[in-house]
């Protein structure tokens, strides 16, 4: 069930319940993760080690990349992404709109650390740039399609 506000001179808002968005923030996470650990999965049967180091970090900063480190990361980061829609979800007169903006501005900013690890191989890069356009290309049209108030099975 969705929220709906209005006055007078104002059109309805709609607005997503906590959670109902907690769910859909949940479910996105979970596929996210499952495709960036199956594409990892694959770089690494296709022979790439994958190892990356700090940002701006020495070469002593390098650790491998194991399997299941994207979901922990995606699970890690889905906390903030949560705060974020459910912020957008109240402030927002187009909160759908905003998230998908606000998420893939973050999403492209994020692309900087896989970029600026330190001694990290090209492969491992090219395979954590992908990751993260991955786990965005899930996440941010299930939660923006959310924030719409789509009631679809996907949604609810």
């Amino acid at each position: 069930m969705t929220a709906v506000t209005a006055t007078d001179d104002v059109p309805a808002i709609v607005r997503v319940p906590l959670r109902g968005l907690l769910r859909t923030n949940l479910v996105a996470t979970v596929l996210a993760a499952a495709a960036t650990e199956a594409f990892t999965a694959l770089v690494r049967v296709a022979g790439v080690h994958l190892a990356v180091g700090d940002p701006g970090g020495g070469a002593s900063s390098v650790v491998p990349l194991d399997p299941g480190a994207c979901a922990i990361a995606l699970v890690m980061v889905m906390v903030f992404g949560f705060g974020l829609a459910a912020l957008i979800n109240r402030r927002s007169s187009r909160p759908a709109r905003a998230y998908t903006l606000a998420a893939s501005a973050l999403a492209l900013v994020s692309l900087a650390a896989p970029l600026t690890a330190a001694a990290t191989s090209t492969g491992t890069r090219l395979t954590l740039v992908a990751a993260h356009l991955i786990a965005a290309a899930v996440i941010v049209p299930l939660v923006g399609r959310r924030l719409k108030g789509d009631r679809s099975p996907s949604s609810r």
